[in-house]
């Protein structure tokens, strides 16, 4: 079922209105496990999709049970190596395709909702290796991972955040005008994706289908060319901020009826002055993720082991860690660029900043970054650069290419 659906909000109010009538904690976990489950069964085509989401959560519980009783590194290591490898395979990444027998590729199990839960499973699996998580009922674990809140696209909400409203589910909204802030939320989510999206997504296909085209693009004069290479490069970013965002402002609004306090996914990302602040404010429980599950054990690691580079190597991790975050959006080539783009950006923040402090010390750190015309010209560059990793989002990559060369045409 589509969020953007009259029928999703039609279904999400009706059943908000009489969630809370409803007696006792155990009756109203019941009910929502109920829509939980009616929801996921709309994303799951055949009974092959069945089998392999109740393998998924089926292992992940297990290797969390397992390590609640015996914590052992080789434990989680061999699990997370597991996981990870089987998830490339399923997502039949294409480096993986050259590497590996084409036999591996052949199943098709369709579903949705996979790489969030890879996500989620991770996180309940290490959090139980560190000693975080305590208890984990199954009861609450298959909940936290079916939560109809964050199965789609997220946002990413961890399970000890989830474990305190799953236990009492009572009503987050104290009053009428808070339940009326919901409904307004949910409102301009659905104005952002369908109104507000639809329309920069419109300009922006239009705009594509014109400079793809070699014969119309010879046609028209360079500067043509360049102003609608200009709205095609500016609209599509708009457009995934507005339909994630607005995807995000339903979700987080829609929860807050039923007693779930969803984490905040953006704030003003196009205003961040850069990449590693971009991550901060776009897709932030992504970034987050991606902070305490990749980059804090790496750098902790090469801490461990050359305790005197660990500071000068931090631009590698922030690589490692960013480039990942932009290759778990898909397992095309277009992504691997994203990837490489957001690694890049994200280590030559670190790089810079570790220049102008050996340059001129914290104190002059400091006085640059609370110079305003500084802050403009790094938030410009930072949203140009932004633009151009989302220009790869798409798996159109020779469409791209051609867009790009038809700015020239007809001299190429």
């Amino acid at each position: 079922m589509n969020v953007c659906s009259i029928e999703w909000v039609v279904c999400l109010l009706l059943l908000s209105a009489v969630f809370f009538l409803i007696p006792g904690v155990r009756e109203r976990q019941a009910f929502l496990c109920v829509c939980n489950v009616a929801f996921v069964a709309t994303m799951i085509p055949n009974f092959a999709g069945w089998c392999a989401l109740a393998g998924f959560l089926g292992i992940g519980f297990i290797a969390a049970r397992v390590l609640l009783s015996r914590p052992r590194k080789w434990i989680l290591v061999v699990y997370l190596v597991v996981l990870l490898a089987a998830f490339i395979i399923f997502k039949r990444y294409v480096f993986a395709k050259v590497l590996l027998p084409a036999a591996l590729f052949r199943t098709i199990v369709a579903t949705v909702g996979w790489s969030y839960m890879l996500f989620r499973q991770i996180q309940v699996v290490v959090d139980v290796y560190q000693g975080q998580i305590e208890r984990l009922p199954l009861w609450n674990y298959l909940n936290f991972q079916l939560n109809i809140f964050g199965f789609v696209a997220g946002p990413i909400q961890r399970y000890e955040e989830f474990r305190e409203h799953w236990k009492d589910l009572k009503p987050i909204l104290s009053d009428a005008e808070s339940v009326l802030r919901a409904y307004l939320r949910i409102f301009i989510g659905a104005i952002k994706m369908g109104l507000l999206g639809g329309f920069c997504f419109n300009s922006f296909t239009t705009c594509k289908n014109l400079l793809a085209d070699p014969d119309r693009a010879a046609q028209m004069t360079h500067l043509h060319r360049v102003l609608l290479f200009l709205v095609i490069f500016y609209t599509y970013p708009i457009y995934i901020y507005l339909n994630f965002s607005g995807y995000c402002d339903m979700i987080i609004g829609g929860a807050s009826l039923f007693g779930i306090r969803m984490p905040e996914n953006f704030d003003r990302p196009y205003l961040s002055r850069n990449m590693i602040e971009y991550w901060t404010r776009w897709h932030r429980t992504l970034g987050f993720w991606i902070r305490d599950y990749v980059f804090t054990p790496l750098y902790k690691a090469i801490a461990g082991h050359w305790p005197q580079k660990a500071a000068s190597l931090a631009f590698l991790c922030y690589f490692v860690a960013f480039f990942l975050a932009g290759v778990w959006h898909g397992s095309t080539w277009n992504f691997i660029i994203f990837g490489v783009l957001n690694g890049l950006g994200s280590s030559a923040t670190k790089l810079w900043e570790t220049f102008l402090v050996r340059k001129v010390g914290r104190p002059g750190l400091r006085s640059y970054l609370q110079n305003a015309s500084v802050r403009a010209a790094a938030i410009f560059i930072t949203v140009n650069y932004a633009c151009l990793t989302i220009y790869f989002f798409r798996p159109e990559l020779g469409l791209s290419y051609s867009m790009v060369k038809n700015i020239f045409a007809p001299h190429l």
